[in-house]
């Protein structure tokens, strides 16, 4: 604790990183994936797996766009600047060592801006919640890039937001739980439906609390969101992350994340849907703002 609260006041951050705990968040994930080094190291090694392959999928290699870099704990970065001809980092904060890293390669560029369009929303009088739903993704480069990719970010994107607004505003559980539902499915619906190139989306999508091999809660953590279906079923994989192994979170608990990474590939033959047995999607439409829903618990580069 002592660690992190050094590194938090001695790292420079503009107010709006700290006011909505975006630093906070990055220094306790840097911490902890020092401590559960062993534990994530799978996880880390199927995130970068997946997005090489969805690489290797792309008929051009100019323009690769990775939202949600975070600490680039799962992003092969190397990879990916030696195959693209750029390659953009996008986070609304890039820690001194992710800067450093991106230093190292010619190519590669860092964009600093919140990808929910929240913050825009905010500053038009407009924020979302109550009538005003989620506005539409802000993903720089969407329609030019040959690889987009939404690295283990979908489930975080709401939460400064819900945080902030359940302090200033009053939301409640379900008000927090809607807002965070339209904020993903509008990131999914650029990755997977609006991006021209091919769109990958890693996520954690479920949480186990276990206690040896008994499962002692379960929670969604798409808020009852599906993800929108690929073209074909070679392009899902699924894997565990041993997320906080006891005693991160609890003295004898450990929780563990359900993760799915999928690409969306366009223009897939009719007959490569038909042999992996595609099904039809049934993904469920948003929630609407006035009815309850069941089982709802400005882009600047620097260089």
């Amino acid at each position: 604790m002592i660690g992190e609260l050094l590194r938090y006041l001695t790292t420079f951050a503009p107010e709006r990183i700290r006011k909505y705990g975006y630093l906070k968040r990055l220094i306790a994930l840097e911490f902890r994936a020092r401590r559960c080094a062993d534990a994530w190291g799978m996880h880390r090694s199927r995130c970068k797996s997946f997005i090489v392959k969805a690489a290797e999928l792309c008929a051009h290699q100019r323009v690769c766009v990775v939202v949600g870099s975070g600490l680039l704990l799962e992003v092969p970065l190397k990879e990916l600047a030696e195959k693209f001809e750029r390659v953009y980092l996008v986070d609304i904060f890039h820690m001194p060592q992710v800067q450093r890293a991106a230093r190292r390669h010619f190519n590669v560029k860092l964009l600093t801006g919140d990808v929910t369009g929240c913050f825009a929303a905010i500053k038009e009088n407009r924020p979302p919640g109550g009538h005003n739903p989620a506005p539409p993704a802000r993903i720089p480069h969407l329609k030019e890039a040959d690889l987009v990719v939404s690295c283990n970010c979908l489930t975080q994107l709401a939460g400064p937001f819900t945080a902030h607004f359940e302090k200033e505003r009053g939301f409640s559980d379900l008000d927090s739980d809607k807002l965070a539902y339209q904020i993903m499915e509008q990131h999914c619906k650029a990755i997977a439906h609006d991006a021209t190139g091919i769109g990958v989306i890693i996520t954690d999508t479920e949480r186990f609390v276990m206690q040896d091999d008994k499962v002692v809660s379960r929670t969604d953590l798409l808020k009852a969101y599906k993800l929108p279906l690929t073209p074909t079923i070679v392009h899902n994989e699924e894997w565990d992350w041993f997320f906080a192994p006891h005693p991160e979170e609890h003295p004898s608990h450990d929780y563990i994340h359900a993760v799915s990474g999928k690409i969306y590939q366009r223009n897939v033959k009719e007959e490569e849907k038909a042999e992996d047995g595609l099904a039809v999607d049934t993904t469920p439409p948003p929630p609407s703002l006035d009815d309850p829903v069941a089982g709802l618990g400005g882009l600047v580069p620097e260089r």
